[in-house]
């Protein structure tokens, strides 16, 4: 009697390990692909020039923004050394939200928040400057930008 139920349960047991695991593949393979291509295609092709300044303040400055192959690029960050970062993007309506992060080996990070609607965009990022001995704690920037698509 005991070796039939123990019997029972092992097979009980592997058959629920196996539909647990047989659904847990498409999941985490969804998963890995919205990490692997964030953001693709609700703002990927879109390039926008922009007026930026500091929080608070007028513009004082100038930026073109490029979403491109789920990654997004400020031009205007390339003689800091910041890089593209991955973007990831929510759309609702005909507003598409989005965030990134990019980097520089020098200059720290810059986190990314905007908004687009229709050929408007609005941004605000904060840049984190890289600690160096004669900075040991940077104060963060914040930033803002607005502007349209680049036609």
């Amino acid at each position: 009697m005991e070796t039939r139920l123990f019997s029972w349960a092992c097979r009980f047991l592997l058959i629920f390990g196996v539909l647990l695991l047989g659904s847990a593949p498409s999941s985490m393979a969804g998963e890995s692909m919205a990490k692997a291509n964030p953001g693709q295609g609700s703002l990927d092709g879109k390039t926008f020039t922009v007026d930026t300044g500091d929080m608070g303040k007028s513009a004082s400055d100038k930026d073109v923004l490029v979403f491109k192959d789920g990654k997004f690029h400020s031009t205007g960050c390339d003689q800091y050394g910041f890089g593209d970062g991955a973007y990831m993007a929510t759309v609702k309506g005909d507003t598409v939200t989005f965030e990134s992060e990019t980097t520089s080996p020098t200059k720290g990070k810059m986190n990314w928040r905007g908004t687009v609607q229709g050929d408007k965009i609005e941004v605000s990022y904060v840049w984190t400057d890289s600690a160096h001995w004669y900075k040991p704690n940077p104060k963060p920037l914040e930033k803002w930008g607005k502007g349209e698509l680049k036609k």
